[in-house]
């Protein structure tokens, strides 16, 4: 028969097992809590054990070395040993250096072992020659040597284990052999913190600076090998697997020269972030982070200055189409931290516009912004926003950027693109704007594809349309934005991410980059200074191969390129150049009256009759007839159609199985284009 052993009245439904399963938790965790206590308490009492062992043991043998017969017995077996331990034990208990972790023993511990072994030193001489404990132990050499050991001794039992983790951590084998650029604190802090922990994915190697004065020194037990210039000889002495750049400071252009090196050796690299980065101005290896793009741009970024800003747009209400894009939104961000009067976002594409209204309404909630849900080729719609808030200063960042869809769909390019912009500046010419940028791209400089075709016609109306004086009409023109939506720089992650090759166009091919706060900065400079007719062009310096980019990109992410990560070309497609141009060969452009930024006043001969080509252009699209739409195309640029019609003729089509030259021993049968031109 089962027995049942429960209690009487006590089930799980009773008040006493409700009571009891709320008090017996708690127990259970005060006894832990106890338990807990006492085991550290017990640990705290064997350090402090091994500590007055280790005191007298440097007192024995202080008067093992100092004395020899009768002395030596005398002094053993006197009551000085109690008394050297009573006095060890006070000062220890007092100064307590037995509390302090024996894993991470540093400069603190070693004052407190100094104060603990000092104090009770000083006390200990004095009360042996005042009471006479034993006539021997007056020699003060006894008190220096036992001084002396005793410190040696409890620092030896304090820093042992991180003396011998810091040395595991050199020795092993295991772990990324790395070379630290910069020995100065950010450099030293980083390498001490990889040099002690053994668990660390990285074990400095070697360390250079470009200051004489640490040549042949070591931080850690690593040797500063000598300048940035010996990198490229240490690389296979030291066999490095990796570059890490400790210099918050470095300009721009010492880290694209830091980087071309590194990138010429074959050796991925990370960076630890800039001085305005780090807010406390700590820096451990958890900082280290791959480079950005905007890091081997080959100058400084221009960066823009909030009270210039407030400047240019205070008091203004402010449109801004295309708002919900990646200069729109960032431009908007800017504009809204100077307050103007009112913000207006547009942008026809409806998630784009939602976040970026509630992102500003957020961080600005004393800022009044309406987002205007239109599309710019709907002209009554946008006289509506034009009539009821009549802004004033008007950014045109809204446009269809991807080359390759836009030779697909021509018509569009033509539609959103130069129509919009007419009605855009229309609308703002009509209600009386003060301002109006255009935003365009190099690829309107003697343009090869329908995107920049669309965008070469627009710059020719905003210059037809700056011959009134109501309204400053000006443009701007982009090279590619690092970052940007659908930039050469997004795909080349995605196949990183994806473990695909990289698809290159040609080997030779260049662009212009420019982050993103310098599109910015450029856009809102232009609106400050411009005039009425200018095109506005950031001073970019030398243009960057794309080839070289991709094998940037494959060392940023601590791949070899063309080893781990085989890189394709894929040969240009129609309306695609080997390079681009910020101006043609007829514009001068000058510097500004800002640092960086070139203005060009020469204004092209076709704006004159813009007018009635976008007129006819706009009959062609309403009637749907794209073969009369291409050849008003051409009659007002020969160059593009003879240009395309010769690229038509010189294709040969790809035939199925065929082979495209690949770098780093892979062939790839498909390919598919990438995009480089993003404004």
């Amino acid at each position: 028969m089962k027995m049942d052993n429960s209690l009487p009245g006590v089930d799980g439904k009773s008040p006493v097992f409700s009571v009891a399963a709320a008090v017996l938790p708690e127990a259970i965790r005060r006894e832990s809590v106890f338990a807990s206590l006492r085991e550290t308490l017990g640990s705290r009492r064997g350090v402090l054990s091994v500590e007055l062992v280790l005191a007298g043991l440097s007192y024995l043998l202080s008067v093992l070395v100092l004395f020899r017969g009768p002395a030596r017995a005398e002094l053993l077996w006197s009551p000085a040993v109690f008394i050297v331990l009573a006095f060890r034990w006070v000062s220890l208990c007092l100064v307590g250096p037995y509390r302090s972790s024996l894993r991470h023993a540093g400069i603190h511990e070693l004052l407190d072992i100094a104060k603990a072994v000092t104090f009770s030193s000083l006390p200990l001489f004095l009360f042996v020659r005042e009471f006479d404990i034993a006539e021997v132990a007056r020699t003060p050499a006894l008190f220096v040597l036992d001084w002396a050991l005793c410190q040696l001794f409890l620092a030896g039992l304090h820093f042992a284990g991180p003396v011998i983790r810091s040395q595991q951590s050199l020795w092993r084998r295991s772990g990324k052999r790395v070379a630290v650029v910069g020995a100065g604190d950010a450099g030293m802090t980083l390498v001490k913190e990889l040099a002690s922990d053994p668990d660390s994915r990285y074990r400095p190697t070697a360390i250079f600076d470009d200051n004489p004065r640490t040549h042949g020194s070591m931080i850690c037990g690593v040797p500063v090998i000598g300048s940035t210039d010996c990198l490229t000889s240490a690389a296979k002495t030291k066999s490095i697997d990796e570059v890490l750049i400790c210099i918050p400071s470095a300009t721009r252009s010492e880290m694209s020269r830091l980087f071309t090196v590194c990138c010429r050796l074959g050796l991925p690299v990370r960076t630890l972030p800039t001085l305005a980065e780090i807010v406390d101005g700590k820096v451990s290896q958890r900082d280290l982070r791959n480079l950005r793009i905007e890091d081997l741009l080959q100058r400084e970024e221009l960066v823009s200055d909030p009270a210039e800003v407030a400047e240019i747009v205070g008091e203004h209400v402010v449109l801004i189409t295309g708002a919900g894009g990646s200069i729109g939104s960032e431009l908007s961000r800017q504009i809204a931290m100077a307050m103007p009067k009112k913000l207006l976002l547009l942008d026809k594409t409806e998630n784009s516009l939602f976040y970026i209204d509630r992102e500003l309404r957020e961080q600005f909630p004393g800022l009044a912004t309406t987002p205007c849900l239109v599309d710019v080729t709907l002209r009554d719609s946008l006289d509506k926003v034009y009539q009821e808030h009549k802004p004033s200063l008007v950014f045109h960042a809204a446009a269809y950027k991807h080359v390759g869809l836009l030779e697909l769909h021509p018509s569009e390019a033509i539609r959103n693109n130069v129509l919009g912009t007419r009605n855009v500046a229309l609308a703002a010419l009509e209600h009386g704007a003060e301002k109006f940028v255009n935003i365009s791209t190099d690829k309107a400089v003697n343009p090869e594809n329908y995107m920049g075709l669309s965008k070469k016609l627009t710059e020719l109306y905003i210059q037809h349309l700056s011959n009134t004086n109501a309204t400053r009409f000006m443009n701007v023109r982009f090279g590619n934005v690092a970052a940007s939506t659908g930039s050469v720089l997004r795909l080349f992650w995605d196949h990183i991410q994806k473990g695909e090759p990289l698809h290159v166009t040609d080997p030779r091919a260049t662009r212009f980059f420019m982050s993103i706060p310098e599109a910015v900065h450029l856009i809102l400079r232009a609106a400050g200074q411009g005039r009425g007719g200018e095109t506005f062009v950031l001073e970019m310096g030398d243009p960057i191969n794309i080839y070289e980019l991709a094998k940037s990109m494959s060392l940023l992410a601590g791949f070899a390129p063309g080893k781990e990560l085989p890189i394709h070309f894929v040969g240009l497609r129609g309306g695609e150049k080997v390079t681009e141009e910020l101006w043609s060969c007829w514009e001068h452009p000058k510097p500004s009256a800002h640092k960086g930024i070139l203005a060009i006043t020469e204004k092209d001969f076709r704006a004159s009759n813009i007018l009635q080509t976008i007129e006819e252009l706009e009959q062609e699209l309403r009637s749907n007839n794209g073969r009369n739409l291409h050849v008003a195309i051409e009659r007002l640029f020969p160059s593009f159609g003879l240009k395309r019609a010769s690229d038509a003729q010189s294709a040969e089509p790809q035939m199925p199985g065929s082979h495209i030259r690949s770098q780093g021993g892979h062939d790839e049968h498909t390919a598919f284009e990438t995009e480089y031109g993003r404004p």
